[in-house]
C-alpha cells in the first residue's frame, strides 16, 4: 500500500527540519522534502548568532547538525523539485518531479526562492497562452492538438497520460537521460501511439506571438525546434502566486500569511520561515516557526 505520512515537511531549512524533529520525536511518520545543497542556511559561510555555538560554524554544518537530529528520531528525507499540492482532501498530495507523496498534514517551509525564481524566456508571456503547469486542468482544450510536456518523474507520466484522452499527439520531453517513473506509467506511455518520449532534453524558449507555437531545446548538445500548441511545465518554475495562491493568503510580494499558530487557509496546512510573510528572516526565527508548525501538527493528529 501506499505510505500516508502524517506529515509532509516541503522544505530541509532551519524550519523544515526543526519542525521534522519535532514531529519524528513526537512519532509521526514524517518525511521532509529537500533540494539538497539549496536554501540560504546552506549557503551561508559563516554563522556567528546561532545560540548554543559560541565559536561559529558555517551554515551548511548548522544544515547538516540540524538533519542529522531529526533522522534520529525517525524522520525520512527524499530529494525533489516540488511542482505542486492539492490540499483540499483530508490525504492531501505533494507532487513533486521524484514522485507523489501523500499526508494527512503539510508544513511549507519552502523559503523565500520562489518569490523571485527564473523563468524559461516565453514562459510569463504566454502564461495562459498554451503554457500550463497543469494537464489535468488544462487537457480539455488540447483536443486535436500536438503538445509537450517537459520535466522528469512520474507526476510528468501521470500527466501525459491524462491527455491521450484528448491531444493529437503528446511529445512527453524528459530532462534527464533516463525516465524516473513507474514501470506501469512507462509501460502505457510507450504502448500508445500518440506518445513520443525524448530524453536528454533542456527548454531553452517557449516562442509564440499570440499562443504557443514552438519550442526551442538543447537535445543531447544540439538544439532544435518543435512545432507544439501547448507546453506543459514540470520544471520548479512557479513562483510562489501560481504555486499556492489558490489555497493560501499571500501577501503583495508573494509570500503566505499565516496567524501565530501558522495556519494556512486550508484546514493541515501549515508555513513557516522564510516563506511566510514576516518582517525578521533569521535562523533562529525560522526555527521557532518550525517548532510551532509542528505543534499544531501533533495537536491535530492526538485530535484526530
Amino acid at each position: 500500500m501506499e505510505k500516508i505520512y502524517d506529515v509532509i515537511i516541503v522544505g530541509g531549512g532551519p524550519a523544515g527540519l526543526t519542525a521534522g524533529l519535532y514531529t519524528g520525536r513526537a512519532k509521526l511518520s514524517t518525511l521532509v522534502i529537500e533540494k539538497a545543497g539549496m536554501g540560504s542556511l546552506y549557503m551561508a559561510h559563516k554563522i556567528d548568532n546561532y545560540p548554543g555555538f559560541p565559536e561559529g560554524l558555517t551554515g551548511t554544518e548548522l544544515n547538516n547538525l540540524m538533519k542529522e537530529q531529526a533522522k534520529k528520531f525517525g524522520a525520512e528525507f527524499v530529494e525533489g523539485t516540488l511542482l505542486g499540492f492539492d490540499p483540499y482532501e483530508e490525504v492531501k498530495i505533494v507532487k513533486t518531479d521524484a514522485g507523489n507523496f501523500k499526508g494527512k498534514n503539510i508544513i511549507v517551509a519552502t523559503g523565500t526562492g520562489k518569490s523571485f525564481v527564473k523563468k524559461i524566456k516565453g514562459e510569463k508571456e504566454l502564461l495562459g497562452k498554451g503554457v500550463s503547469y497543469c494537464a489535468t486542468c488544462d487537457g480539455a482544450f488540447t483536443k486535436f492538438m500536438t503538445v509537450s510536456l517537459i520535466g522528469q518523474g512520474e507526476e510528468l507520466a501521470e500527466e501525459a497520460l491524462f491527455l491521450t484522452k484528448f491531444s493529437k499527439h503528446i511529445r512527453v520531453m524528459v530532462t534527464e537521460d533516463e525516465f524516473k517513473c513507474s514501470k506501469e506509467s512507462y509501460e502505457a506511455l510507450t504502448s500508445s501511439e500518440k506518445v513520443e518520449i525524448i530524453t536528454g532534453v533542456k527548454l531553452l524558449e517557449i516562442r509564440g506571438k499570440e499562443y504557443v507555437e514552438e519550442l526551442l531545446v538543447e537535445e543531447k548538445g544540439e538544439e532544435k525546434t518543435y512545432k507544439s500548441d501547448f507546453a506543459f511545465l514540470y520544471l520548479g518554475t512557479k513562483n510562489n502566486t501560481e504555486m499556492y495562491g489558490e489555497f493560501a493568503k499571500l501577501d503583495k510580494e508573494g509570500y503566505i500569511i499565516t496567524g501565530a499558530d501558522m495556519k494556512m487557509n486550508v484546514e493541515g496546512m501549515y508555513a513557516a520561515g522564510d516563506i511566510r510573510s514576516g518582517v525578521v528572516r533569521q535562523v533562529t526565527v525560522a526555527a521557532a516557526e518550525g517548532t510551532v508548525a509542528a505543534l499544531e501538527v501533533i495537536k491535530r493528529v492526538l485530535k484526530k
